[in-house]
């Protein structure tokens, strides 16, 4: 899943540039679902598990449509094991880059991975065994700290599946200096990347829908994560 919304216009905003186009927020999520679910439908062969693609409305405007999706699924949501979220995964820090906006960005063979074993450590070890043996990104889990002052776990649509009892993994590439500015613009994405990033999600993707069994939640939500 991914979210087609971002903030729109600004009549307010400094400069001539009043729109607010979200290339890599959530631009480049939506276009990675899209991707994947063409790749899944040109596949010479289906998985075990049936895949459900769900770009999600209102996430900048407090996650609504994954909100209402859980409490009105269009299929019986107890069958959902995984939801996969892909909240911007098209900017790259670049060599020399000194903007202090940009500190937290994740580099060009880097991504950011939250939340892949805090329900799930069948779903943690298939997320990172996938990418050791195939493109190997560099995995940064520093947002798995339940205490992240940045609290980036409350605020994608993963969320929402997370306390509805259903394990996640949201690959999210950092804040940068356009995050929520009209300079989030289609020439500023890393598209190597994104394509990476997009491969890498799609064996993910393959692999848990091949499982003999449901990934297993053997973990509890830390407390610190189960409310917004």
């Amino acid at each position: 899943g991914a979210h087609y919304d971002h903030v729109g216009t600004r009549p307010d905003a400094k400069g001539d540039d009043k729109i607010w186009n979200g290339a890599d927020d959530d631009g480049s999520g939506t276009v990675a679902v899209l991707s994947i679910a063409e790749a899944l439908a040109k596949a010479p062969t289906r998985p075990k598990r049936s895949i459900l693609f769900v770009w999600h409305a209102g996430e900048e405007k407090g996650l609504w449509g994954s909100e209402y999706f859980n409490k009105y699924p269009t299929v019986d949501i107890t069958k959902v094991v995984t939801q996969l979220n892909i909240d911007m995964i098209g900017r790259s820090k670049k060599a020399g880059d000194t903007n202090d906006k940009n500190k937290d960005l994740s580099a060009p063979d880097e991504i950011y991975v939250i939340g892949s074993e805090m329900m799930s450590s069948t779903l943690g070890s298939v997320t990172k065994g996938t990418n050791d043996s195939y493109l190997k990104l560099k995995y940064n889990y520093r947002y798995d700290d339940p205490k992240d002052t940045n609290r980036f776990f409350f605020r994608s649509d993963h969320f929402n599946y997370a306390v509805n009892g259903i394990p996640i993994v949201f690959w999210f590439d950092g804040v940068h200096e356009d995050y929520h500015g009209a300079g989030d613009e289609p020439d500023k994405i890393d598209y190597q990347k994104m394509e990476k990033i997009t491969r890498t999600i799609f064996l993910t993707m393959w692999e848990v829908a091949q499982l003999k069994t449901r990934p297993a939640i053997d973990k509890e939500l830390p407390p610190e994560l189960t409310k917004r």
